[in-house]
């Protein structure tokens, strides 16, 4: 049976959505996947790399982050989103798929999940049923995709072993390509922002 690790990052958890997401394993389970779901509370005091360096983000398949993790009213930079987060972390691990969920207006230049606002139409749970299986379906077939090029590349004599170490580190989430220092993140997050701010205007 095929495991992934699902983790879900907030600072205001949506109780509705982790408990939708803790029962995906029952879900997938019929399809011969195992979903071992967790959740991270992101505190005001945690930064960049509190979630680089947390095990459960490092060994994560599947990450679903919250649009605005907080608002530090006293950063230069005002705001931590889950797009930016899911930009420099794919410098460390791009094996790993982000789902940016958003309790706000959706920006159309990025592939976002709206979460639930109550209504009479639709319960919570039936919201995220409808909503969340495509993109952790693409989640997951891309996650299968990395593991067979993994396998590939293993049995690959031809590959230099210390790159081939560094790959397979990567996808397995024990080893990042490079330390980056927080000044070096600082400046990945400006460069976001800059580009999508160009797009935007475009």
């Amino acid at each position: 049976m095929e495991e992934f690790s699902l983790v879900y990052i907030d600072d205001t958890p949506d109780t509705i959505l982790g408990r939708y997401l803790d029962g995906l394993d029952v879900m997938y389970a019929e399809k011969g996947y195992k979903i071992n779901y967790s959740e991270i509370l992101f505190e005001t005091e945690d930064d960049y790399n509190f979630l680089l360096k947390d095990e459960r983000v490092q060994t994560a398949n599947i990450l679903i982050i919250d649009s605005m993790l907080f608002e530090n009213k006293t950063a230069k930079d005002g705001k931590f989103t889950g797009e930016e987060f899911k930009f420099v972390l794919q410098k460390f691990y791009p094996f790993i798929e982000v789902i940016v969920i958003s309790q706000n207006d959706l920006d159309p230049g990025i592939s976002m999940i709206s979460k639930y606002v109550k209504n009479l139409r639709e319960t919570g749970r039936d919201y995220y049923a409808r909503i969340i299986p495509p993109y952790i379906d693409a989640a997951i077939n891309n996650v299968l995709q990395y593991r067979i090029l993994a396998k590939k590349m293993s049995d690959n004599e031809s590959w230099e072993t210390v790159l081939k170490e560094k790959v397979l580190g990567t996808l397995r989430g024990t080893q990042t390509y490079d330390e980056l220092t927080k000044e070096d993140i600082d400046i990945l997050i400006r460069a976001f922002k800059e580009i999508k701010e160009s797009v935007n205007a475009g």
